[in-house]
């Protein structure tokens, strides 16, 4: 495995060892850099091919495009996982800070960037819209990087003001949490499924429309389910306190994350990843965080920047 040709790629900075200020104190403010330091979400690859000429390439070509969209969704998984199992145990009462966190991540992005290097080639890369194949693994890679601030921020957003959150508030992230990793897999699953299987096939742009349209509907069909499922555990009024947004909308942006999947390793114009909206609760492309307000003087500016604080006397 050639790992060192893209340690260039992961970020390296804040590797350093948790001190012995409060445990929920530095993971929040490690997890802010890391979420803050990210590379911008920019896609490498040009504009898209217009859907009715995209798809039913060479096979070897549909079968990189898999790869691609593997590797993209193995590393957002993956990372995804590293942060809920952190939240968890700090919210447990246990320890994980940064230094736990910085190096799993990493590797995530690594392994996912060799997968790619192993299983495609520049040839193949190119017949699929990417210049070559680097650009190829820059999109999937930004993309990993967008998919943790997004869900990250979405989820545990409330309980990363360095404060110890109460029942009602713990109930609520922990639901949402779960929620999230539903619905974020299945909506990435779905949409693969019908990328996958134009990329793969020679289809009438008709017929392409309606593998969209009916993963969309199973996306859509599964929110309004897993809605249900996260009332029962968290009241609307005591999600909408905890979150300031409702249930619905949130969720909804996650399953749109998907699309985001969709227009970074597939490159074809009919799937696309929605406009960064400040203030919705969770930090899309070109944003430094998102409070879910539009408010300044609260750390999150009202243009979504990181506001300087001065330290406590």
């Amino acid at each position: 495995m050639r790992r060192c040709a893209f340690v260039g790629l992961c970020p390296t900075g804040h590797r350093r060892l948790m001190s012995q200020r409060p445990v929920r104190l530095c993971l929040v403010i490690g997890v802010l850099i890391m979420l803050t330091s990210r590379p911008p979400a920019a896609y490498a690859h040009g504009q898209g091919v217009p859907f009715a000429f995209w798809g039913d390439f060479p096979s070897q070509a549909a079968h990189c495009q898999n790869v691609l969209a593997y590797a993209a969704t193995r590393c957002a998984n993956r990372v995804w996982n590293f942060h809920t199992d952190c939240f968890d145990a700090l919210l447990d009462g246990n320890v994980c800070g940064v230094s736990i966190l910085v190096d799993p991540v990493q590797g995530a992005h690594v392994d996912s960037l060799n997968i790619i290097d192993l299983l495609c080639t520049s040839p193949e890369a190119q017949a699929l819209g990417f210049l070559l194949k680097y650009e190829a693994q820059t999109d999937m890679n930004n993309f990993c990087y967008a998919a943790e601030n997004a869900l990250v921020s979405v989820v545990y957003g409330p309980v990363m003001n360095g404060h110890p959150p109460d029942d009602r508030t713990r109930t609520c992230v922990e639901a949402m949490a779960r929620a999230t990793t539903k619905l974020w897999r299945v909506a990435v699953r779905a949409r693969r499924h019908a990328l996958d299987e134009i990329a793969r096939r020679n289809m009438t742009p008709g017929d392409k429309q309606v593998l969209i349209d009916e993963s969309s509907v199973l996306v859509e069909n599964l929110q309004v389910l897993i809605q249900k499922r996260l009332e029962a555990v968290c009241a609307p009024t005591d999600f909408t306190a905890t979150y300031h947004h409702d249930d619905s909308e949130l969720l909804k942006l996650v399953g749109q994350r998907a699309d985001c999947l969709a227009a970074a390793v597939y490159v074809q114009n009919a799937v696309f990843c929605p406009l960064p909206v400040c203030g919705n609760g969770m930090q899309e492309a070109g944003e430094q965080c998102d409070d879910g307000n539009v408010v300044d003087g609260d750390g999150c500016s009202s243009h979504c920047t990181v506001e300087n604080s001065s330290p406590p006397p």
